[in-house]
């Protein structure tokens, strides 16, 4: 049966690339897809108000459903495939994995450091990145990804931008579906959703989800597949609206128990040891799409977590007064082998367990008037907790650790926007905010006989800002630009070797300063959309993590780095070429380079020719930075792609095929400038064909491909080469699709089932 499935899915997936002539990418601002349904304005909620993305200052990707669909969108990471200033850096677990916009993020082991890139879910920002990489997307009506600080609005983890997922909000009928996919790489996932009035002035919506995947990288040791993961999830919305007053309650929950995020061998110098004994290679072809290791244990990167909120609306007449409040929980089991053979030498890991209560308030006004304001009110209190532990044998007992901290934040802000009209075209807004954080820490060694206990607290007041000037050159196309102020608090720098000298040497917060222009506008009947965007962003006190090797064991270090600058230019358009035919587009070029960094740790191997030279009287090497692009920060991207439906004559049903295709420029993924850990240009293309029905009873069965054309590619290499190897040996991550899977899905639903 499994052999006539892979033989069934493959053929119809050929069929779908074979009838496409020239892949393609569904991008941010394409309506929804329906074959001769009329365009749309694309409502988003970039500045906390459900604004036209024409009246909107800044650079906004929109993402809705229907794209997200054809992209093959169903874990956070792939919204790279749509967003190409977003960048993803996954790593071993949620917990070390990262999210970049315009070359900025934020890569730490640190629990204490907030993110550059803000993760925000039905209005309510995640403490932890972390989070956004466990249970998948489910049920998502859009996400926009806002580009370039975004503090005044968003708060203090919002320098860089923002990711804003917002999930579907109730039917106005009774509808439902249930949903079915299974690929040939062993997948098995059903989701389904019911949603409906109750009564005249209530709504609710109800979704679950299961999915099962077999891992796609052989432990050699015991023959099982790893980086497979099970999962399960559920979420619920209930909206309440009479007189003056609007209310809604969301909350979801998502289970995963997963075998880790396992790397492998990417290069091994030929005869190099680990440890003093051979490298055991019999089976592995260390390369790219080199999917075999050796472990003495699998991983694991179990986590469960649920974010509930509820938000009030209150019509005043001049102004609604809003109240969203939050509670969150995010917990992780993690645990790595780190020596790549069948002994059991080296192994790490331990718990997460992050928690957090949000709270804000604002006023905005109401009604057309030259003069239009917010202001408001928020707080937050959060913890994360984590215990580490690595083992080791008496051989290495220096590598050993085992400590357990926690990291606290508490915040208070008052911010604002005002925005003037000065014509019916022409139009200023000024925002600000005051953020004051107070950041905490408590790290135990339990090493020693009696644990080492070392605490702090420390507080900080920042002051950020925006303004904008708009201007409409004609009904459909709007000028603008903007100056931003970003932050990014201080934080502690929890990991292992933590002690009294990185509390009394703080990383200091992060200061930015972007300046925009842009272009947008919609032609053609609203069939057709474009936004063209120049920024130019500088930063201080950039905060960064590096290696380095301590009393013979390596330790990552987060420390400011100096100064850097990203600038470049975007574009993203979509046009409805037929009634039946979308086609999209969007590309990004961003110039990241760091402008100062002295005393930056030398790669392995970096010899004083090559730059890594000693601090004059001392034996400690380093080198100088300055000029050097961001780690894993691509030059170019671009993103192509179309969907064609059409109706079958005599029938209630819609045909339609889908392509689209995603291309990065070569990338370092190190921040030291290490020559080995380059990676080469590439570009993935996926592909679909399907039958949809249009009556009261609806189905959506189609065929799908990913990664068209079996390109082998990677998401990171990490040079391991001091981590007891003799000679260069570098490590990798490799993605679900580094090789071509295909798949089919049915949807069977009644009613508006979007």
């Amino acid at each position: 049966m499994r052999s006539f499935l892979r033989f069934s899915v493959a053929s119809a997936a050929l069929a779908a690339a074979c009838a496409v002539a020239t892949p393609g990418f569904a991008q941010s601002a394409a309506p929804e897809a329906g074959a001769g349904s009329e365009p749309e304005a694309i409502i988003v909620t970039a500045q906390k108000r459900e604004q036209d993305i024409l009246e909107v200052p800044a650079a906004v990707s929109v993402i809705n459903s229907a794209v997200l669909n054809t992209a093959q969108v169903t874990q956070f990471s792939d919204i790279t495939r749509v967003s190409p200033s977003l960048t993803v850096n996954e790593q071993g677990n949620s917990a070390s994995s990262s999210v970049s916009i315009r070359g900025i993020g934020t890569f730490s082991f640190s629990t204490s450091t907030e993110p550059a890139v803000s993760i925000v879910v039905d209005g309510v920002a995640l403490l932890q990145q972390g989070q956004a990489f466990g249970g998948g997307l489910n049920d998502i009506a859009q996400v926009e990804v806002l580009r370039g600080p975004q503090d005044s609005l968003f708060g203090k983890n919002a320098s860089a931008g923002v990711v804003n997922i917002t999930t579907k909000n109730p039917t106005r009928d009774l509808s439902g579906y249930v949903e079915g996919v299974l690929t040939n790489d062993d997948e098995t996932r059903v989701s389904a959703m019911l949603s409906g009035p109750i009564g005249q002035n209530a709504g609710f919506r109800l979704n679950g989800f299961y999915s099962d995947r077999e891992g796609y990288i052989n432990n050699l040791t015991n023959g099982h597949r790893l980086n497979g993961a099970e999962s399960y999830g559920f979420g619920g919305k209930f909206t309440y609206g009479a007189g003056n007053l609007d209310l809604t309650l969301s909350g979801n929950y998502s289970n995963t128990k997963s075998n880790g995020n396992a790397p492998t061998y990417y290069y091994v110098t030929p005869g190099a040891t680990q440890n003093g004994a051979a490298i055991d290679l019999r089976g592995i072809r260390p390369g790219v799409g080199n999917d075999n290791v050796r472990f003495d244990g699998d991983p694991r990167a179990d986590s469960f977590q649920y974010l509930l909120s509820a938000k009030a609306d209150l019509d005043l007449g001049f102004a609604t007064l809003t109240s969203v409040s939050a509670y969150q929980r995010w917990k992780l089991e993690s645990g790595q082998d780190l020596d790549f053979s069948a002994a059991p030498t080296l192994y790490q890991g331990g718990p997460y367990d992050a928690t957090m209560f949000s709270q804000e308030l604002r006023l905005t006004s109401r009604g057309a008037s030259p003069f239009e304001y917010m202001v408001g009110l928020f707080y937050a209190d959060g913890n994360t907790d984590r215990r580490f532990i690595r083992s080791a044998p008496s051989f290495l007992s220096f590598l050993r650790q085992d400590w357990d901290s926690t990291a606290s934040t508490e915040s208070y802000a008052a911010f604002g926007q005002l925005g003037y009209n000065f014509t019916p075209t022409t139009k200023l807004t000024l925002g600000g905010r005051v953020n004051r954080e107070t950041v905490g820490v408590f790290y135990r060694d339990n090493r020693p006989a009696t644990p080492v206990v070392y605490e702090d607290q420390r507080s900080d007041t920042a002051v950020t800002g925006k303004a904008s000037l708009q201007q409409f050159v004609s009904d459909e196309v709007m000028v603008y630009a903007a100056i931003a102020k970003g932050y990014k608090g201080q934080a502690y720098d929890i990991s292992s070797g933590f002690n009294q000298s990185r509390i009394d040497n703080l990383v200091k917060p992060e200061h930015s300063v972007s300046y925009e222009v842009g272009m947008k506008g919609r032609f053609w009947g609203n069939r057709g959309s474009f936004a063209i965007t120049g920024f130019w962003t500088d930063y201080d006190d950039f905060q960064a993590q590096s290696a380095e090797f301590i009393a013979g064991a390596p330790q990552f270090i987060l420390k400011n780095v100096g100064k850097l600058r990203t600038k470049g230019i975007e574009f993203e358009g979509s046009i409805r070429a037929t009634p039946n035919l979308n086609l999209y587009g969007s590309a990004a070029y961003v110039d990241a380079k760091i402008r100062e960094f002295p005393g930056a740790s030398c790669y392995p191997g970096q010899t004083v020719a090559q730059g890594c030279v000693a601090i004059p009287g001392t034996t400690t090497f380093v080198q100088d930075l300055a000029g050097v692009g961001l780690a894993n920060s691509p030059d170019f991207k671009f993103n192509v792609g179309g969907v064609y439906e059409a109706p079958i004559q005599g029938t209630e049903i819609n045909a339609y095929m889908s392509a689209n295709y995603a291309w990065q420029d070569d990338v370092n993924f190190s921040l030291d400038r290490n020559p080995l850990t380059k990676f080469d240009a590439y570009g993935i293309a996926n592909a679909s064909i399907g039958l949809r029905s249009t009556g009261a009873v609806n189905w959506d069965l189609s065929f799908f491909v990913n990664n068209l054309f079996n390109k082998a590619y990677l998401t990171s290499i990490t040079d391991y080469t001091g981590n007891g190897y003799s000679a260069p040996t570098l490590i990798q991550q490799v993605p679900r699709n580094y090789q071509r899977y295909v798949g089919v899905r049915l949807r069977v639903g009644f009613g508006a089932s979007n």
